[in-house]
C-alpha cells in the first residue's frame, strides 16, 4: 500500500525526508496478523478436538464452546460500537482487548466448524478445501481493497449511504426468505440467495472501509502518535471484521455447493 513521506530538520538545519508507512498499511498489518492468529487458533482447536475425541465428541463440549464464542462475539460488537463513537477517550489496551476477544470467538467458531465438517457424512468437503476458502477470501479482499482505495470522496459517501440502506433491506428480506424457506422446498436456492447477497454487501463494506481509511491519512498526520495508534488498531479491527465476515460467506457457499 501507499507510503507517506514526512519532512524533518536535522542538526545541520537541512530538511530530509523520512519514509513512513501509511495508516492503511499499518491497519492492514494489524488485520493480517490477527487473521493469521485466528487461522492458527482455529486449526489448533480442531486438531485438539480431533485428537482427544475423534468422531465421538461430547455434545456438551460443543455446546459450551458455542456459548463462549457467542458471548465473546456479542461482547466484541458492543465494545466496537462504544469504542468507535468514543475512540478519543478510550485506551489503546481496550481496543486491543476487543480485537483479542473477537479473534478468540471466531477462532472457536471456525475450529468447531472444521471439526463438524470432518465428521458430517452428507457434506463432501476435505480439510484442504477449507484452505482454498481462506485463499479465495484473501484474494477477494485484496481486489476489493484496491478498488476501494481508488474511489473518489463523492463516490465513497454515496457507497456509504447505499450500504446502510442495503443492509437494512437485507435484514427485512432475510426474515421474509426464512419464512418462505420454512413453508416451501426452496431451501438450497434461498440459502444461496441469502449468502450471495450478504457476500456482495461485505465486498461493498470492504471497499468503503479502504476508501475511508485511505482518506483519513491527512488527519492522521496531524494527530499525536498515541491517537494515531488507536485509530490504526481500530481501522485494523474494521478490516478484520470485513475479512472474517467475507470468509464466513465463502465457507458457507462452498459447503452448500458440496452438500
Amino acid at each position: 500500500m501507499a507510503n507517506t513521506y514526512v519532512g524533518k530538520v536535522n542538526a545541520q538545519g537541512k530538511v530530509f525526508v523520512k519514509k513512513q508507512a501509511s495508516v492503511l498499511s499499518k491497519s492492514l498489518l494489524v488485520a493480517g496478523i490477527a487473521f493469521i492468529l485466528i487461522f492458527a487458533f482455529s486449526f489448533g482447536l480442531f486438531s485438539f478436538l480431533e485428537k482427544k475425541y475423534g468422531a465421538n465428541v461430547n455434545s456438551n463440549v460443543i455446546t459450551i464452546l458455542y456459548v463462549i464464542s457467542i458471548v465473546c462475539l456479542i461482547a466484541t460488537l458492543i465494545m466496537c460500537f462504544v469504542v468507535s463513537t468514543k475512540i478519543n477517550k478510550c485506551k489503546l489496551s481496550t481496543i486491543i482487548t476487543m480485537i483479542a476477544l473477537y479473534g478468540i470467538a471466531n477462532g472457536i467458531c471456525f475450529g468447531l466448524l472444521f471439526y463438524a465438517i470432518q465428521h458430517t457424512n452428507n457434506v463432501h468437503v476435505n480439510m484442504s478445501d477449507i484452505l482454498y476458502c481462506f485463499l479465495i477470501t484473501g484474494c477477494v479482499f485484496a481486489v476489493s481493497g484496491i478498488v476501494g482505495t481508488l474511489l473518489s470522496v463523492k463516490f465513497t459517501l454515496t457507497l456509504g449511504k447505499f450500504l446502510l440502506i442495503a443492509t437494512l433491506t437485507f435484514f427485512l428480506v432475510y426474515i421474509i426468505l426464512m419464512i418462505v424457506m420454512i413453508f416451501s422446498g426452496l431451501r438450497d436456492s434461498t440459502y444461496y440467495l441469502i449468502w450471495g447477497f450478504w457476500g456482495l454487501l461485505m465486498i461493498g463494506y470492504i471497499m468503503f472501509d479502504f476508501s475511508v481509511i485511505k482518506k483519513s491519512q491527512a488527519f492522521m498526520d496531524v494527530v499525536d502518535s498515541n491517537t494515531q495508534r488507536k485509530f490504526v488498531f481500530m481501522f485494523g479491527f474494521m478490516l478484520l471484521v470485513d475479512l472474517i465476515q467475507l470468509l464466513w460467506v465463502v465457507i458457507r457457499i462452498f459447503i452448500l455447493s458440496r452438500s
